[in-house]
Order: structure tokens, then sequence, then C-alpha cells
């Protein structure tokens, strides 16, 4: 049974592009969306319902190739000083599939007219499935089958983003319960998320966003930059991922209120020879929040 046990691990690893990011969170290209993917302390404040739905899929044309989708539903309350928003991601890589639901608290601090910093802090439940079921084991020229393995855990993690208008910076922590403990099949590794943006005003209409961030999971880290060029309601973006991908990004304003962007990821690295790049949509509605109204008893008729 040990002998199957080891088996059963190196496969699983063989379906993953590293053993360490076996056990990460797949990253977003849309950068500068993605954010609030990733940190609590992030809640678009425009007095709007934001919701934002993602997909990815990653080594389109490889075996078991990971991909994610990720939904995210979050309002600010600008009196209050303070946001709620509610992140679900599912993903699946090999035999390996990741589902995590946090709710996310933010609040947020005015230093002066144009500079405010963010404090974020979400809790939530991490899903672990391994299909064993689905893999094939021969002892002795004999098929051996076992069951499929379920982990549940706490999940948490903290965020701080300072804003000006044309400078962020921000760090996140994921899956902070698991501060100073190696990654398992039950476990996913800490997460950290460094990032910092600066746009420079072109026209009224016009801008030019960039960014640079690093993120290190686990024992693997990743440095990436980003340029996003703003045309009224056309955007279009680059970025290189190092040791990764060279991104193409783009996107429009359809209606008032829903975004659509997609980016195309061109591997760098020796899987690149065994797969047609990694796709990316994303979609974001903005919602007109429900206005309160007031009774008043000289509007009554007696």
């Amino acid at each position: 049974m040990r002998l199957i046990k080891i088996i059963g691990i190196l496969a699983l690893l063989l379906f993953a592009y590293n053993p360490v990011k076996a056990q990460s969170d797949l990253l977003f290209s849309n950068s500068m969306r993605s954010i609030e993917v990733y940190n609590p302390a992030m809640i678009e404040n425009n007095g709007m319902i934001n919701a934002s739905l993602m997909n990815r899929q990653q080594w389109v044309g490889f075996p078991d190739a990971p991909k994610a989708t990720q939904f995210g539903l979050g309002y600010f309350f600008d009196l209050h000083s303070m946001g709620l928003k509610l992140n679900i991601i599912s993903q699946t890589t090999g035999k390996e599939v990741t589902r995590n639901l946090i709710l996310a608290y933010s609040y947020k601090v005015h230093f002066n007219e144009k500079a405010q910093l963010n404090f974020g802090i979400g809790a939530g439940l991490n899903q672990r499935q391994i299909l064993y079921s689905q893999l094939s084991y021969l002892q002795d020229d004999e098929p051996l089958q076992r069951p499929d393995e379920n982990y549940f855990r706490p999940d948490f993690e903290f965020g701080v983003h300072f804003t000006t208008p044309v400078f962020t910076m921000g760090y996140a922590a994921n899956h902070l319960t698991n501060i100073n403990r190696d990654p398992s099949l039950s476990r996913v590794p800490l997460h950290h998320h460094l990032y910092g943006t600066y746009s420079f005003p072109i026209l009224d209409r016009y801008s030019l966003r960039t960014g640079a961030s690093f993120h290190q999971q686990g024992k693997v880290g990743y440095f990436q930059l980003d340029a996003q060029a703003y045309f009224g309601d056309l955007q279009f973006g680059l970025g290189w991922r190092h040791l990764d991908a060279l991104i193409m990004k783009a996107g429009i304003k359809v209606m008032e209120n829903l975004d659509v962007s997609y980016s195309y990821d061109f591997g760098i690295n020796r899987l690149s020879n065994f797969n047609s790049g990694s796709h990316e949509v994303m979609l974001v509605l903005r919602i007109e929040p429900p206005r309160q109204t007031y009774l008043s008893p000289r509007f009554l008729d007696y």
C-alpha cells in the first residue's frame, strides 16, 4: 500500500506544472483587475455593486492543463468607510480540484483628500479534492483503485492597499493558517503578493497605467511587469511574467456598466512546445444599488 501511495503522489505531480505550484493558486494575467482576487483590502469604491467573473484556461492542448474560474461580488459603503466582498474560486490541475470561498471586510483610513489606506481581512473555507478514482495503478500487473480524498480547512487572509490619484501599492497574504507549515496534499502554502502601479494621464480620456508585482507561492516566486493604455472605452496592454509568459491584453466597455477583457499568454518556458498558450476572459458588471426611500406623514392621506 505504501508503494501505491507513492505512485499516486508522483502521478499527481506529473499532471501539474511543478511540485510546489501544484499546491498553489493560479495567477490571473489581468493583473490590473485581479488585485481584488487576492487582496481583501481592495474593494472598488464607485457607489456600485461590482460583480466580476474570470475564466482562465492555461496551456490549451496540454492534457489535464490547469484551469480556474473566479466569481467576485463587492460593495463599498462610503459613508461608513467600509466594504464587503465575496470571492469564490474553483481551480483544477490534473486530478486535483481546489475550491476557495472567502468573505472579506475592508476599512478605509483617509490621510487627506487624495491619499487613503485600506486594511482588509478575509475568512472562509478551502476545499481540496484528490481524484484518485480517475487514476490507474498497477501492482503485480493487476489494476488497483483507491477512493478519492477530500479535505476541508478554514482559510484566512490579510491585506493593505494604499492609493492616491496616480499611485497605488499594496501587500496581501493568503492561506494564513499555513504559516511555518510545509505544503501537503491537504495544505496550500502561504502566499505573498506585493505590487505597485503608477498612472500617467495623457489627455482627458487617455492614460497609461504601469505596474509591477511579485508573487511568492511556497518556494516559487514570480515577478511581473505590466503596462495598460486606456483610450476612452478601449484598453490595450502588455505584460511579462518572468520564467513563464509574455502577455497580451485588451478590453472594451461594452455598455456603461459592463466591461469585457481578454488576455493571451505566450509561453516562454519549456512547456510552450507542448501547448498553444493560455486564454483568460473577464467580465465586470456594475449594478446600481437600490436607493433607500423615506416615508413622511406629510405625504399620507388622512
